[in-house]
């Protein structure tokens, strides 16, 4: 079915004048002024009336098959549904591992991965999970990049966390390496999504693999950048020297200069948001509170409807939606090297994303197919309520 979208004001992520934008299948197929519907197709015409069109959210960091454990076996969380990830606008998702490789899987992910696009959304995964040496589906990460499609990388490999496997750097060096020669073979990005907590080291094991081998500095994706200030000062020398950094978005329990909002508005005003900046949910994980000892004092389930909420915070506060926006479209896509994603141009898939005017999720279309109307869910997944 066509679909074409009349007067919408377009973010490509960047701002455009009032257009139009039509839809044929799965693909975006024309932008432009004044466009029509042929006579001879089945089409529908959405007028939006000046409202925002912007890319389908890419969301790089969700634990779509259940994260959690920490605190035994009642404390895993679910595997991820449809509509929580279309009400909050994501139409691409890359799902991964976290502390549970045991009771979880590659192979439970790559399944659950399937299963979401099938329902409607993309989706990509990461081989791994926090522990080296790597839990992966087949021998080894390269033959996952190599020989299967949805793998893209390796992750969330731990470091500086009590709860990391304490790798060495020959280990480490090992596997960023795999990830390089498995990426070009496979032709994907083969990025190391590195998980940091808020361990003595910080991001030293990573430089230190850069000083001593050549392996590039963009190889690497570390996350939860902003989860303390000598981190995101670290996180900002490396994006400094050429590297990609990834926020964690929802970390309401963080002193307010490290969420979100007030990052993206510092490293805007020192002219440091570049096209190497992101921003992830960590949707679904486990939110384990521990106090100073490290011994577990709560936990709680991340929402990967923080992803927009803290985007749209920043905008509402002051940010330019054109400059926020690529954070989690435009730069996903091209660090993980996602093709036909992150934009709205001819030929590109058709994930978008209608804002209303207090810029929120109002619709969702993720590859043609209409996903959220009015804030409300038109596809459900297979086993959701949808009332």
């Amino acid at each position: 079915m066509w679909k074409l979208f009349k007067n919408a004001k377009l973010y490509c992520p960047n701002v455009s004048a009032e257009t139009d934008v039509l839809i044929v299948g799965t693909s975006i197929a024309a932008i432009g002024k004044d466009l029509t519907l042929p006579d001879f197709v089945d089409g529908k015409v959405i007028d939006l009336q000046g409202k925002a069109l912007v890319p389908g959210f890419i969301d790089a960091h969700v634990h779509i098959c259940g994260g959690g454990g920490e605190a035994g076996p009642a404390s895993r969380t679910p595997a991820i549904q449809l509509s929580q990830l279309s009400r909050a606008g994501t139409t691409t998702v890359v799902g991964c591992l976290g502390t549970d490789s045991i009771s979880r899987s590659i192979a439970e992910l790559l399944v659950k991965a399937n299963a979401l696009q099938e329902e409607g959304v993309s989706t990509y995964i990461y081989s791994g999970a926090y522990h080296v040496p790597m839990r992966t589906l087949l021998p080894s990460l390269e033959q996952d990049l190599v020989l299967i499609s949805k793998v893209i990388g390796a992750g969330e490999i731990a470091i500086s966390d009590h709860r990391s496997a304490q790798p060495q750097i020959s280990q480490l060096q090992q596997l960023a390496a795999e990830a390089r020669v498995g990426g070009m073979l496979g032709g994907k990005a083969g990025v190391v999504h590195i998980h940091l907590g808020e361990g003595k080291q910080g991001l030293k094991p990573i430089w230190t693999i850069l000083e001593h081998t050549d392996i590039p500095i963009t190889q690497f994706v570390p996350t939860h950048i902003n989860r303390t200030p000598t981190l995101l000062d670290q996180g900002i020398q490396f994006l400094l020297a050429g590297g990609n950094i990834d926020l964690t978005a929802g970390c309401d329990d963080f002193s307010v200069d490290l969420r979100v909002p007030a990052v993206l508005r510092m490293l805007h005003e020192r002219h440091l948001l570049n096209d190497r900046v992101t921003v992830t949910s960590d949707g679904n994980g486990s939110m384990p509170r521990y106090n100073d000892a490290g011994a577990l004092i709560g936990m709680g389930v991340g929402s990967v409807e923080v992803l927009w909420r803290d985007i749209r915070t920043a905008v509402l506060e002051g940010l330019p939606l054109d400059v926020a926006l690529p954070t989690i479209t435009a730069n996903v896509a091209n660090i993980l090297c996602l093709k036909n994603k992150g934009m709205i141009r001819v030929g590109y898939d058709a994930d978008l994303v209608v804002l209303n005017n207090d810029l929120e999720v109002e619709a969702v279309w993720a590859l043609g197919k209409c996903m959220v109307f009015d804030k409300q869910p038109q596809v459900w997944g297979t086993y959701e309520q949808s009332n």
